[in-house]
């Protein structure tokens, strides 16, 4: 049976009620979308109206909020470097004044009544270079490194200064993967620390050793390799893998653990003909390494070989951390007997004897150090090979020596050594002995000698001379306590006297000793002082009063040094400038170019938007007059 069309009829009023009321609901809805785009300038309130568009908007807000914070971070650190060049501009005028108070200062003709005027003027210098040391922006010392709640610099006495910042740098985000300091240390801004370098101590290899020191700190990547072990008819073969090594100990187990119960071993120590370095070991046999693909790690440890009897492997040069023994320093040969001697500081005035008998690791001397009341920081060296002493007071000498033992040259950091170049001496004035000179000895049975120093170039040659002159009975050394160079004699038992002269006196052995128990102790005449501004304005404010133009001859060159690593400072922090103008002119077209395609994405076209809202009122009027004739209930209409 087939379904013909359906006949045109008359339609339900309550059909032709749902519908009229759907398209006045529909009407009223889209006119309220339409205000609410009027009114805010907005596409939509919520992302269901346009899940495309409104991630495309989270996006976009994203992005224009983060180069809104790097502007901010921009801005920042501009107005930061900006106060800092204003503060080190003022410096570089004392400089110069500087400058021109050593040229006025030098000289016979100067009285003292001018230089005493001089030094109260270096006087008045050095106020204001702490002045602008000290300034104060946006709520932080701009000097202090990170200790930026404090004044780094401070009057320490005898014209001392002392630093308590630190040489750490305050970074911040101006772009996506790049950074920018915004600060200057008081040690990179005015060269105030005095720093001795210990020489390469030779750590050893410890099953405590982390892999990261390895290499000079520069650490190895980690992977697998492949550990054969055959004799005879027998092979076992293990892949070891050191994803989760951290130290010399884990290399150890893991490679020890993974031949355990089988027919052949392999034991792993530390190569004691090279302390640096790790020895492979078969129970029977020859062992064999190598690495798997795409891994060195063998050949990074120094045990990739082929098969051997046993495997040696090569030095692995570790640095030294605060967690290393003192015991492993010198390839495992320590620093020596501790017990009564430790090491003799000098710091300015101030003495002190730091005991490192109860010392085990680095970080034991380094706490001794600190703890000596002598203004000193300890660390491990940039380079990962020794270790560095600090003095933080800016104009004070700094001498470290032996106290009888040791200690201070087991760890490198003797500031007076049989290796000192004479031309270091006395802070470089000792050079007039590579061309020649003499000392003039009066010796303990009468007899008078002169000892040729015109071919020594170093400390120990000056000893070596004098020892071969002396013909056994004469001899020098190092002093056993503190610095310098004693002279014995047991030739008779008169005094033992060294004429004064420029050899003499640079040596620092001029002068006489009358005990034939005693030896002639010379002084120290290579302490370590800070040639920065501050240091130099001290020893010139003293050169004055002492009225000592070879000094102040000196410190005129030591400030056109000090003056061009200034203004080298200051263009460093103009380049630092002219990167954050860059980056901010990137920055403005960049948010440009995000506020345009943000707009695209979310902003409303009000002209567009007003002319629908305009239709659409129009369509909505229409449908309520549709209504009205359509729903007026009359018999009549009915019929």
């Amino acid at each position: 049976m087939s379904i013909g069309p359906l006949l045109p009829g008359r339609l339900p009023n309550s059909f032709s009620f749902r519908r009229l009321n759907q398209q006045i609901q529909n009407g009223q809805t889209e006119l309220q979308r339409l205000q609410d785009q009027l009114t805010t300038g907005q596409q939509y309130l919520v992302p269901s109206e346009d899940p495309s568009s409104a991630l495309n908007t989270i996006v976009l807000q994203t992005r224009l909020e983060r180069q809104q914070q790097f502007k901010a971070n921009v801005q920042t650190d501009r107005s930061l470097l900006g106060a800092t060049e204003n503060a080190l501009s003022s410096v570089s005028n004392v400089v110069n004044s500087a400058k021109s108070i050593v040229l006025q200062g030098v000289g016979s003709t100067v009285t003292e009544d001018e230089r005493r005027g001089l030094a109260t003027e270096v006087s008045g210098l050095i106020d204001q270079v702490l002045n602008s040391a000290n300034t104060k922006f946006r709520g932080r010392y701009l000097f202090a490194g990170t200790e930026t709640d404090s004044a780094p610099f401070a009057l320490a006495g005898s014209g001392n200064v002392l630093y308590s910042g630190n040489s750490q740098q305050i970074g911040s985000h101006i772009d996506l993967g790049q950074q920018i300091v915004n600060n200057l240390d008081g040690q990179s801004a005015f060269n105030v620390l005095t720093t001795v370098e210990s020489d390469d101590l030779n750590v050893s290899l410890a099953t405590g050793t982390r892999l990261s020191q390895l290499h000079g700190g520069a650490g190895l990547k980690l992977g697998s390799f492949d550990v054969t072990v055959q004799d005879g008819g027998t092979t076992v073969s293990r892949t070891i893998d050191l994803s989760r090594a951290e130290t010399i100990g884990d290399v150890k187990t893991f490679v020890e653990d993974a031949f355990a119960g089988q027919a052949l071993t392999v034991t792993v120590d530390i190569d004691p003909a090279s302390p640096s370095g790790l020895r492979l070991t078969p129970s029977s046999g020859t062992v064999a390494v190598s690495d798997v693909a795409g891994s060195r790690v063998a050949s990074d440890l120094g045990i990739s070989s082929v098969a051997a009897a046993q495997i040696s492997g090569r030095d692995l040069d570790p640095a030294i951390s605060i967690h290393s023994r003192l015991a492993d320093l010198n390839n495992g040969a320590g620093i020596g007997p501790t017990a009564g001697t430790g090491l003799l500081i000098n710091v300015g005035e101030k003495s002190a004897v730091v005991d490192v008998s109860s010392a085990v690791t680095v970080q034991d001397l380094f706490n001794q150090i600190r703890l000596a009341g002598l203004d000193l920081d300890a660390d491990v060296s940039a380079d990962g090979s020794g270790i560095s002493i600090v003095s933080r007071l800016s104009g004070a000498e700094l001498s470290i020596g032996e106290n009888g033992g040791g200690v201070a040259t087991a760890l490198g950091i003797r500031t007076l050594t049989g290796e000192t170049l004479l031309s270091d001496l006395n802070a470089g004035t000792g050079a007039q002995l590579q061309a020649g000179g003499t000392l003039e000895i009066t010796r303990r049975d009468g007899s008078l000698m002169s000892v040729d120093l015109s071919a020594a170039q170093t400390v120990q040659d000056v000893i070596d001379a004098v020892d071969a002159a002396g013909g056994g009975t004469l001899t020098a050394s190092l002093n056993p306590v503190g610095n310098g160079i004693s002279i014995s004699d047991t030739s008779g038992a008169g005094p033992l006297s060294i004429a004064e002269s420029g050899t003499s006196t640079a040596l620092g052995v001029a002068g006489t000793a009358v005990d034939p128990a005693a030896s002639l102790t010379g002084n120290d005449v290579n302490t370590q002082k800070s040639d920065g501004l501050l240091s130099v304005l001290t020893s010139l404010e003293q050169a004055l009063l002492a009225g000592d133009d070879a000094a102040l001859t000196k410190l005129s060159g030591q400030i056109d040094s000090e003056a061009d690593r200034f203004f080298q400072t200051l263009g460093e922090l103009g380049v630092r400038a002219q990167t954050l103008e860059a980056v901010e002119n990137r920055l403005l077209d960049d948010e440009v170019l995000i506020n345009d395609d943000l707009s695209k994405q979310f902003d409303a076209d009000l002209a567009e938007v007003l002319s629908s809202f305009v239709a659409q009122q129009q369509v909505l009027q229409a449908t309520y007059q549709v209504a009205g004739q359509g729903f007026q209930l009359s018999l009549i209409q009915f019929l």
